[in-house]
């Protein structure tokens, strides 16, 4: 799902179900489609590029992707009431130890390698004897 932007439509070609909505009719969610899930991934990034990171460079760029990538994918929804009443499902982060197991589950066949000042080179794939 995206918004009206011209530079989606070779992207929608590729996508049997692609929808979108026309912000600039003021169109911002019809059902089940909105562009709210890519903004808020957007925003996840943005807050991390000003909180945490304060640059991401394009050679490490692909790493900083998979890690918020890896942090998307370990949610689940939960139902919420807001202060008026108003049902909402919000996406709430699964517990640390889950986290760390799925990461964990990944791991197995490969070793970190090092540059000669000690930080990671990249993580390769061993050959297991």
């Amino acid at each position: 799902m995206t918004d009206e932007h011209y530079s989606y439509g070779n992207i929608a070609q590729s996508y049997q179900s692609h929808s979108h909505v026309n912000h600039s009719r003021g169109e911002y969610a019809r059902g089940n489609v909105h562009s709210n899930t890519a903004e808020s991934y957007g925003a996840i990034l943005e807050r991390a590029k000003q909180g945490v990171f304060h640059y991401m460079s394009k050679r490490h760029l692909k790493r900083y992707l998979d890690e918020f990538g890896f942090r998307w994918d370990q949610r689940e929804p939960k139902e919420h009431v807001t202060r008026k009443g108003v049902k909402k499902v919000i996406m709430v982060a699964l517990p640390v130890l889950h986290m760390l197991k799925a990461l964990l589950s990944q791991c197995a066949g490969k070793q970190l390698r090092w540059t000669p000042n000690r930080s990671i080179r990249s993580l390769k794939p061993c050959a297991l004897a």
